[in-house]
């Protein structure tokens, strides 16, 4: 029994601990959370979209991630994404092997993550008076196969048909709350107690 919850209790530090080369799911849903607090070192852009889009047109894009700070590995890990949408239907290049659908978003993939740049295309909505929102969270990695020393920042950005007439949005400003550290806080210190207390036994 001992030994089970050892195991348990390993395998949920692990999932804080390590990094996700091959992709990540919901999970980065509020953003890279195992990788610290957002970091204005990293930056997140969105290359190609126009201003307002016209009804039924398909749009090429990109999402390009830079770091100040963490150089781009030519060799290995690099950078990863999360892209959530509004509206509108996405599109990519399968054979490209970069780009996956995941938990109703889309990832970077085992080799998606030795990049720093994805290409879409967006295909707009048949009703111009409307919108699409895009949120895209990136990840400047720098390779030691953990969340540790990554720098990651996100985009928010609401993309207005033509005829739109609604309020819009800019980039996210939003801080990550203090009390989602404290939750995260209290989580890995139950986990570690726990841990020990089975170790002692």
């Amino acid at each position: 029994m001992r030994a089970t919850v050892a195991v348990i209790v390993l395998a949920l530090l692990a999932q804080v601990a390590v990094s996700a080369p091959s992709g990540i799911g919901s999970a980065a849903n509020e953003g890279c959370l195992c990788h610290g607090e957002k970091n204005t070192n990293t930056n997140v852009e969105l290359h190609g979209l126009p201003k307002s889009f016209e009804s039924n047109t398909s749009y090429n894009f990109s999402i390009v991630v830079t770091s100040q700070t963490i150089p781009q590995n030519t060799n290995g890990e690099s950078g990863g994404f999360r892209l959530l949408v509004t509206g509108g239907s996405i599109f990519f290049n399968e054979t490209e092997g970069l780009i996956q659908v995941l938990d109703d978003g889309w990832t970077h993939t085992e080799l998606g993550n030795t990049v720093r740049m994805w290409n879409f295309s967006l295909m707009s909505p048949a009703d111009n008076s409307s919108y699409v929102d895009l949120t895209v969270y990136g990840n400047a990695v720098n390779g030691n196969q953990a969340s540790t020393g990554d720098e990651w920042n996100s985009l928010d950005l609401r993309l207005p048909g033509t005829q739109y007439e609604g309020e819009m949005l800019g980039e996210k400003t939003d801080e990550f709350n203090p009390l989602d550290y404290t939750v995260g806080m209290v989580s890995m210190l139950v986990l570690v107690g726990l841990l020990i207390i089975t170790i002692r036994d």
